[in-house]
């Protein structure tokens, strides 16, 4: 979600961010592109570039279009209705990797990377905030229809958090398209149910000591069998869960309600 706080702003960022899949609707082909005169606007596109915008920000993007494109790629954005200072055309297909030094003695990095689900938009992130992924204002404890859980640390690289389930009781039916966990059980005993399908899940008794991770794409579902303590330590995508079924009848995720 991007916040407009721009009187906490206090010195002025740099965006270095993807067009196609990340601003606008990724379609495939070069020649897609070169006979299209629009492109698509994704979730929160605009309101970002705006509050960017307004932020002073200096936002840089960057494209593997060809060079021979930037007239078109100029067009289309400037339709779309994205502002920016510069444009960078002809980037490979493989990773990109952000180096910076850090200031000593520094608490904070002055890099971040995080990668977006292709077309999915810019929701929940809020480059104006103490960190960038997630909001500063996660509470520090939630009761859960299932059990509790309290969150002992996050920041732009992981999250931890110590969960207790009830007896009998279960977390929704699930997966994550960017988030990856690590379980590890401190008391009690869980069956973790996980697979790629939903019909094909192997069931995993876990007990105390024991611990797995859990990758992206990675369905899964903790169950107790007595009441039970275990840490789940994360990626920072607190918001990223797909629930496929919920035994409380909970939609996908809010903005408190991760499992």
């Amino acid at each position: 979600m991007q916040k407009d706080i721009i009187s906490s702003s206090s010195i002025k960022k740099t965006i270095i961010c993807d067009i196609d899949g990340t601003l606008c609707k990724h379609v495939g082909a070069a020649s897609t592109y070169a006979r299209s005169s629009n492109m698509s606007e994704l979730p929160n596109t605009i309101q970002a570039i705006n509050t960017w915008d307004r932020l002073g920000y200096n936002v840089i993007l960057i494209t593997g279009r060809k060079e021979s494109l930037r007239n078109i790629t100029m067009h289309q954005l400037t339709e779309l209705g994205v502002v920016f200072d510069q444009l960078i055309m002809g980037v490979g297909p493989g990773n990109r990797i952000l180096i910076n030094d850090k200031k000593p003695n520094g608490e904070l990095n002055t890099c971040y990377a995080m990668n977006v689900v292709r077309n999915k938009g810019l929701s929940h992130y809020d480059f104006n905030s103490k960190y960038v992924v997630i909001s500063d204002e996660q509470p520090a404890h939630v009761t859960k229809p299932w059990g509790s859980e309290t969150l002992i640390e996050y920041n732009d690289h992981y999250v931890v958090k110590k969960l207790f389930m009830k007896k009998g009781e279960a977390c929704s039916l699930q997966y994550h398209e960017v988030k990856r966990e690590t379980i590890y059980v401190l008391s009690g005993q869980l069956i973790l149910h996980i697979g790629k399908e939903v019909d094909h899940l192997k069931q995993i008794v876990m007990n105390p000591n024991e611990h797995v991770t859990i990758p992206p794409y990675t369905i899964h579902r903790m169950e107790a069998v007595v009441d039970s303590e275990y840490l789940e330590s994360s990626s920072p995508e607190l918001w990223d869960v797909v629930r496929l079924d919920d035994k409380y009848n909970r939609a996908n995720t809010d903005e408190t309600d991760y499992k």
